[in-house]
């Protein structure tokens, strides 16, 4: 097995082929899984994780954070190996071992969706370990909310696993962009403190969550930054009040036309494929709800109690 690989778990549509999945890696001799991807291509990942083992257990499945697109092979992943242990947030460990909840949220926000993403197994809380009680060589984890209230970062040895607390990048003609990874509701004071907290991490290639290749850490976190205050701004001023006549879509088109024309960090629709280009839109609008939502319906003292979404 190479040092680092990605594993993909392809829910069987070609709009959302391998954004979807886990990093791979071992580290001192044990075999660990960063985040394990959507319930409905988890027997793919398993299957590529054994090949890349190659009869070696998988010990630990370390989670960024718990939305299904991130936690959603679990099931299958015990499944295949009974002994691992699962890491993830204290916040969020009651979640995993009674899913009701999580999975009604990700029906609500994802929609017909959330059928792709599956069902979630309960966990068996033996299992887990509650990032606070972690004591593993070699593994800092760094709290990073932000996307989510128990959103984690890893540095494992000298690699940095980032999840979604710098948005979605994709590297396109050799540059980074990227958007805000946000489901509704956003919580920009914390998301904005988490990438001030990883800048202190040292650069090199990291890992993010949607992308089966690293990318320049420091150079996609300031880009990160920048692209935070752009739609902050946009979303909290005075272009993002609904205009008479205007539906709730037609603004999140209108504003999401303002982001791209005018945003040098926005992904350029353009240089996409037609099924890409529908993927990227339908989050870009889902991160603009968030934002949206934030603005209009929040208080900031409820910046991180944000719950398991």
């Amino acid at each position: 097995m190479k040092k680092i690989e990605f594993v993909c778990s392809d829910p069987g549509r070609p709009e959302f082929r391998r954004i979807f999945g886990g990093w791979l890696t071992e580290h001192g001799g044990r075999a660990f899984l960063v985040d394990c991807g959507v319930g409905g291509g988890a027997g793919a990942l398993v299957a590529e994780v054994k090949e890349h083992l190659g009869g070696r257990p998988l010990n630990y499945v370390l989670l960024t954070h718990i939305h299904l697109d991130h936690a959603g092979g679990l099931g299958e992943i015990v499944k295949a190996w009974p002994e691992v242990k699962v890491l993830a947030h204290d916040k969020g460990l009651r979640y995993l071992v009674s899913p009701g909840r999580l999975w009604a949220s990700t029906r609500e926000v994802m929609g017909e969706l959330a059928e792709m993403y599956g069902e979630p197994a309960p966990m068996d809380p033996a299992r887990l370990i509650p990032h606070s009680q972690a004591d593993l060589a070699g593994l800092k984890i760094i709290e990073t909310p932000g996307h989510a209230s128990h959103h984690l970062s890893f540095r494992l040895g000298e690699t940095m696993f980032v999840g979604e607390a710098a948005g979605c990048p994709l590297l396109i003609d050799g540059r980074i962009y990227n958007r805000p990874a946000t489901p509704p509701r956003h919580y920009p004071e914390a998301m904005s403190a988490s990438v001030a907290r990883l800048l202190e991490e040292p650069d090199g290639p990291a890992y993010f969550g949607h992308i089966d290749y690293p990318i320049a850490f420091h150079d996609c976190l300031r880009a990160y930054q920048r692209q935070l205050k752009f739609w902050n701004d946009l979303t909290s001023g005075p272009e993002a009040a609904l205009r008479p006549g205007e539906s709730a879509g037609q603004r999140l088109d209108r504003l999401l036309d303002i982001i791209i024309g005018h945003d040098p960090d926005s992904i350029p629709f353009e240089k996409l494929s037609p099924l890409e280009n529908w993927r990227e839109r339908y989050f870009a609008r889902n991160a603009l709800e968030g934002l949206l939502d934030y603005y209009e319906n929040s208080a900031p003292a409820a910046a991180v109690a944000n719950g398991p979404g």
